[in-house]
């Protein structure tokens, strides 16, 4: 392919993972503020913990694996670049959004919701959970 992105470069600047960083967790958050947020709104619409998650994750499953998946592309666009910071900025931000829409949003916010179980809501007392699992 003749890319300076996949040669042998050697090594890795300083400046890359300092900013990406800021941007990492901001699209980080957002994701997953979306997903909370419709978790949230389901646990006070009387589903259970697990139900609310699970419903939580199907029903923004699509818009967050859109929006993650033209991010991905849009970082990607700057593994083109002649630029080895360039090349760097756009390998982190490229994996750090499929993690954090694949494997982040998919198994780990479900799993430690579920762990958690009614002190996720802390220190807000939940109403009493009348819906299960039912969509």
């Amino acid at each position: 392919m003749g890319s300076r992105a996949l040669s042998k470069v050697g090594t890795i600047c300083w400046f890359p993972p300092v900013m990406c960083f800021s941007i990492i967790v901001g699209l980080g958050l957002d994701y997953d503020v979306f997903l909370i947020s419709r978790v949230y709104e389901y646990r006070l619409e009387g589903y259970t913990d697990h139900a609310a998650a699970l419903k939580g994750v199907y029903m923004t499953g699509y818009i967050i694996t859109a929006a993650g998946v033209i991010m991905a592309i849009a970082f990607g666009g700057l593994m083109a670049s002649t630029e080895t910071i360039l090349n760097q900025v756009s390998f982190l931000l490229v994996f750090s959004v499929l993690m954090d829409t694949f494997v982040v949003r998919t198994l780990c916010v479900p799993a430690l919701l579920g762990l958690t179980d009614k002190h996720s809501w802390f220190p807000k007392t939940m109403p009493p959970a009348t819906r299960s699992i039912g969509f």
